[in-house]
């Protein structure tokens, strides 16, 4: 199982399989988090469906920094859960 890391410090992108094989990507959305501050949310796409809304989960970064550092230091096993709880999370396992 390989990840790869794609994009600039604006838009880094993780692309990994789930225990089943499928390939997501796990990507940092804009958002406001904590005190109305500019931040990230963790969230996962299918890369077969670049076009669907990005599944969020519940992680939210203090800033883009911080979501890209994040993002490249995740391991397998902790991509594989987050997803795991945000599908759950949505309602779509």
């Amino acid at each position: 199982m390989t990840a790869s890391t794609t994009g600039s410090t604006e838009n880094m992108m993780r692309e990994f399989r789930d225990e089943h094989g499928k390939s997501w990507e796990a990507l940092a959305v804009d958002e406001i988090v904590a005190h109305g501050k500019k931040g990230a949310r963790l969230a996962f796409r299918p890369t077969d469906e670049p076009a669907a809304a990005p599944v969020l989960s519940t992680i939210t970064f203090n800033s883009r920094a911080a979501a890209d550092f994040a993002l490249g230091s995740l391991g397998m096993k902790e991509l594989r859960r987050r997803l795991s709880l945000a599908l759950e999370e949505a309602g779509t396992v």
